[in-house]
């Protein structure tokens, strides 16, 4: 299986353990406002949800099941997102346009999600704004269409492996 990390964070900026050392960089959704204005959080935000559906475009998958799912009330309540999720299920095949809800909402901390397709793709979410994807197979396009958005792809495999 390849996997990579996919972030805004530039590998450069990492000490020799790779812990990310600019601290002026926002991490979530709660800094909007304060350290990132709406305009380049929402930018930033759509590259990350645009990444997942460019791996799946060169992949051929058109679906992936949910396979893990944690909503905080709070939140949930704040962004009146109840009928979405009221829909929403462990198991359940999610359709590209859901994906892209659930993503937003795991970037915005108000769920925590896992998605997969058996074994040939998968996509988990860290903490301050990492994502990781997995496939079966190389995808040197889709890493390089999400490079050019200025995200970086990097080998790393997922910490949220079963």
């Amino acid at each position: 299986m390849f996997s990579w990390r996919i972030t805004k964070y530039n590998p450069k900026n990492r000490d020799e353990k790779g812990c990310y050392l600019d601290k002026k960089e926002w991490t979530c959704f709660s800094e909007v406002g304060t350290k990132v204005s709406k305009e380049d959080y929402i930018r930033t935000e759509s590259d990350y949800v645009n990444a997942i559906t460019t791996f799946m475009d060169e992949l051929g998958v058109n679906k992936l099941y949910l396979n893990a799912l944690e909503m905080w009330s709070d939140e949930v309540k704040s962004q009146n997102v109840s009928p979405f999720l009221s829909k929403m299920w462990v198991g359940k095949p999610i359709s590209a346009q859901e994906i892209k809800e659930l993503a937003k909402l795991t970037l915005r901390n108000v769920i925590w999600c896992k998605l997969s397709s058996k074994n040939k793709f998968f996509v988990h979410f860290g903490y301050d704004y990492y994502m990781y994807i997995g496939t079966n197979m190389d995808s040197p396009n889709a890493r390089k269409k999400i490079e050019a958005t200025g995200l970086y792809v990097e080998e790393f495999f997922s910490p949220y492996l079963d």
